[in-house]
């Protein structure tokens, strides 16, 4: 909150790399209150069961959270790499339309993903005991639970996690290592620091 209060209130503050540091740090509070409310909840109480419906949202959201966070968190590395290796085209490229528009594309992006994984694993028949021994609904131990077996959503959303992982992994890897690159080219230690 200190964070996004800090950005909104100073106008000096209102550059691409804060504009997505406050986006950022909004994701993250939203991303804790789509577990922990119902992880406290089933502490205080006797019974400790959600919904299908509920579970199925909180599926979602915390997924459709993950997704944006990695989205953001590739964004945030793409903004170094232009402030650091392009200095002089930085506030061309990057200007806070641009910025704010990256942020949208991040949120849509990321929820908007995982939206077939979430939408095969709902279509499953669900007949046995249906209790998961977690306070997330995950899409491993949902898919468990089905009467059938649905090798067919299980590669699906293996393939989803997969794609998103290593493919913002290795972007994010890149654009540091570019960023590490041109800092070692720097001359001086008094330039590189």
């Amino acid at each position: 909150m200190c964070i996004i209060c800090a950005v909104t209130w100073d106008h000096r503050l209102q550059t691409p790399m804060y504009v997505l540091l406050a986006n950022f740090s909004f994701l993250e509070i939203c991303y804790v209150t789509s577990t922990v409310p119902n992880m406290l909840a089933n502490f205080l109480s006797e019974t400790s069961t959600i919904s299908f419906s509920g579970c199925f949202l909180q599926f979602y959201f915390f997924f459709s959270m993950g997704t944006t966070e990695t989205f953001f968190l590739s964004a945030m590395a793409f903004d170094r790499y232009l402030a650091i290796c392009r200095p002089l085209h930085y506030p061309t490229i990057m200007t806070v339309q641009r910025c704010i528009t990256m942020g949208a594309g991040c949120w849509v992006c990321g929820f908007t993903y995982f939206l077939l994984p979430i939408n095969l694993v709902s279509q499953l028949l669900f007949c046995c005991l249906n209790e998961i021994d977690h306070f997330l609904c995950d899409p491993g131990p949902l898919i468990k639970l089905s009467c059938v077996p649905a090798p067919g959503t299980e590669i699906t959303c293996a393939i989803f996690n997969s794609v998103l992982i290593f493919s913002t992994f290795l972007f994010i890897t890149s654009s540091y290592t570019l960023v590490i690159r041109a800092v070692l080219r720097v001359p001086s230690a008094e330039g590189r620091r």
